[in-house]
């Protein structure tokens, strides 16, 4: 995804959630960063387009676990047995995120997002070998807690938070250039990318859409069923799919003691 689709769209101030509606009181803590092109509705879902294409994320993780279970022996041991439970935990953080559209809970949905950028980098490093299976465990959960916290904090001071998640992305795919680049120089075969061009094709084209929601080049803010960044939910959780699909190769190496 390139960081700057979202930087490009213009920032609107979130609206203020009304005395007597659901989340009002937490609303008083702070609103998010950005208002996306849905309509508020005084209840406890706030925009129920952009909530519930968050089960697109739950849907992933359960095709995941039926699908891979009937699999070489079942689910794949190390850091592949995180993607479903990971992609769950992003359905709920941005579920509940759309659900109040307050302050509190968008640090809540960056969290989800970061849990599955850090998976891919940490995975990275282990196939580059600048970090062992062992060591991968904290490493996630340092870069994870660390980067929400400075998300927390950055927010705060005006810092355009959702750039951090694009350049998150390049540095992805820049890890994987340097992988690819190493296997060839070693004379190997480089490891075939399709599904990780359809994962980066599919992220853009989601980017695209909340991009044209979030600066109103396509938006019908009465349209509680479909929304720019509705799709962007279901088309990321497809890209993030096949991203499973591109590191499920290197499961022998992954699954090393």
């Amino acid at each position: 995804m390139s960081p700057h689709i979202l930087l490009a769209a213009p920032r609107l101030p979130a609206n203020p959630i009304p005395e007597g509606c659901p989340w009002h009181g937490l609303s008083q803590y702070g609103l998010p960063n950005v208002n996306w092109c849905e309509d508020f509705v005084c209840a406890w879902i706030n925009e129920p387009a952009n909530t519930w294409s968050n089960l697109a994320y739950v849907l992933v993780a359960l095709w995941i676990v039926a699908v891979e279970a009937r699999k070489d022996g079942g689910l794949p041991r190390g850091p592949l047995r995180w993607f479903a439970p990971v992609l769950a935990t992003m359905g709920l953080c941005s579920g509940i995120y759309h659900a109040s559209n307050v302050h509190l809970t968008q640090v809540l949905d960056f969290l989800g997002m970061y849990l599955f950028c850090f998976l891919l980098l940490g995975i990275n490093g282990v196939r580059l070998g600048a970090l062992s299976l062992a060591r991968l465990p904290l490493w996630f959960v340092t870069c994870v807690a660390g980067t929400t916290l400075g998300t927390a904090i950055a927010v705060r001071a005006g810092f355009p938070i959702q750039s951090i998640v694009g350049l998150l992305t390049l540095a992805l795919v820049i890890t994987e250039v340097r992988i690819r680049r190493r296997a060839q120089a070693a004379g190997q075969a480089p490891p075939p990318l399709r599904y990780f061009f359809a994962s980066l094709g599919l992220l853009t084209l989601a980017a695209t859409c909340s991009a044209l929601d979030v600066s109103r080049t396509l938006c019908d803010p009465q349209n509680h069923i479909l929304q720019g960044h509705a799709a962007w939910h279901v088309l990321s959780a497809l890209s993030l799919l096949c991203a499973f699909y591109h590191f499920r190769q290197f499961r022998s190496l992954l699954q090393r003691a």
